[in-house]
């Protein structure tokens, strides 16, 4: 008989709300899953919610109960209203046709034509940090990494389609956008956001602000002979695998959008961790500095080159193990259904958690210790492929891995070339952790030149 899963009662009416809305949240989901095991239940406003924290489990429902485990959740719907209906948020048949037409086009092969739209942006970043290096004034590594990784996807995307007016726009619309849509998902409840408040008449505005270009740089292009090698080429040359029709400009402007918010915040946190990291430990700099130096001799890198940067590859997929770029994941229970031997309701919604997996005690060892030799080649393949998935997993995982990785690396091994980040000593680090997890007050860092110099 399966068993009915166990859980805190929480409060009258709002169940657990307080502890999941709180900056606790994550510390709080591990106290459930260890006292309630590997699925656990709990209530929010009178919904049924269930904890899953096994990679068995896991697993099983990104991939055979994927159908049954959709994306129908509230949360998910807030996303929806930014990015439309895409290769992120679609469902059933509509996201399996976007899915065939676009997956091909994020193949680590494609990705590698965008390796110097990657490098240039890198380049300007460091330029610019070279008189902060002459003043010693502090660099907050958080905005440096949100701005250049901003930059990357724009560039990646648009090629030399946007002025430098558009990119300011962009940039001025999206931070806030983006705020905006973080707090709707980690409280997913319409009535607020339909408060007539001033953040809510402005929300609509900044995503017509990034539409108004995005269309207008679509328009363009199919009136234009020229074809870039930049990814919205890649989306209009992409076909209905079925109809052989291009994607129409309503998808290529869904698609384009998850880009800018799946493809920018995530690394850019990542990144800042990284830093954070490395700036204590002179062993893992030492480690990076070696790699760097030895195999690009002091040049500016190339798409063959990341295949050989296989230390720094360790090193970011490592930061990524500690701060997954999505901490919690959320699905929908479509049908009743058996986990693990635990009966789960229809109607009911179901988080896993990416934190919390990729801590689990019984499948790494000293998870809080951070050693990139877990994904050593042979380290790498003893492990259980869902106790790591910083981009998800199944059908759905992230089409943008290639390029996140690829971009990390680069950003990397670029910027040991020329500097080393030194934590500022006035750093307050504190993970914040909501839809994604971000250090609160930023990174400070003192920036100092190396000898080698690219």
């Amino acid at each position: 008989m399966p068993t009915k899963p166990q859980g805190p009662k929480g409060y009258p009416y709002i169940g657990s709300l307080p502890k999941l809305a709180s900056a606790n949240r994550v510390n709080w989901l591990q106290s459930v899953a260890d006292e309630y095991g590997s699925v656990s239940q709990f209530n929010l406003l009178k919904r049924n919610v269930y904890l899953v924290n096994h990679p068995d489990l896991v697993q099983e429902i990104l991939t055979r109960g994927n159908k049954n485990y959709s994306k129908k959740t509230v949360g998910f719907k807030m996303v929806k209203v930014v990015l439309g209906e895409s290769t992120f948020t679609a469902m059933g048949d509509e996201w399996r046709r976007k899915r065939l037409s676009v997956q091909p086009y994020f193949h680590r092969k494609k990705i590698a034509n965008l390796a110097t739209i990657m490098t240039e942006c890198i380049e300007k970043m460091l330029d610019q940090w070279e008189t902060l290096c002459d003043i010693e004034k502090t660099l907050q590594t958080t905005d440096a990494m949100m701005q250049v990784t901003l930059n990357v996807v724009v560039k990646a995307l648009f090629s030399t389609a946007l002025s430098e007016e558009d990119i300011q726009t962009v940039a001025d619309a999206f931070n806030p956008l983006l705020e905006a849509t973080n707090q709707r998902v980690v409280l997913p409840f319409p009535l607020l956001f339909n408060l007539p408040t001033h953040k809510n008449k402005q929300y609509p505005k900044l995503i017509a602000k990034l539409d108004a270009i995005i269309y207008r740089i679509i328009a363009q292009r199919k009136v234009s002979d020229e074809k870039p090698m930049d990814l919205l080429q890649m989306l209009m040359d992409a076909t209905d695998e079925e109809t052989g029709l291009p994607l129409s400009d309503e998808d290529l402007r869904n698609e384009a959008m998850t880009m800018f918010i799946a493809g920018h915040e995530t690394t850019a946190n990542a990144m800042s961790w990284l830093w954070t990291i490395v700036s204590q430990r002179p062993d893992i700099r030492e480690n990076i500095e070696h790699e760097v130096d030895t195999v690009l001799a002091g040049r500016t890198p190339i798409s063959a080159d990341f295949a050989n940067l296989t230390y720094c590859q360790k090193v970011f997929k490592e930061t990524m193990r500690l701060y997954p770029p999505v901490p919690i994941l959320p699905r929908h229970v479509e049908n009743d259904d058996i986990l693990g031997g635990y009966s789960l309701n229809g109607g009911s919604d179901v988080l896993f958690s990416a934190y919390l997996l990729h801590r689990h005690p019984d499948f790494w060892d000293q998870p809080e210790i951070f050693n990139p030799h877990r994904f050593d080649t042979d380290a790498e393949k003893q492990q259980h492929p869902y106790a790591y998935i910083p981009f998800g997993g199944g059908p759905r995982m992230c089409l943008g891995n290639n390029f996140a990785m690829m971009e990390a690396v680069f950003i990397i091994a670029m910027t040991t070339q020329r500097f080393r980040l030194n934590l500022a000593p006035n750093a307050n680090i504190k993970p914040l952790i909501s839809l994604t997890t971000r250090p609160k007050y930023g990174v400070p860092v003192i920036l100092q030149r190396r000898s080698q110099k690219a």
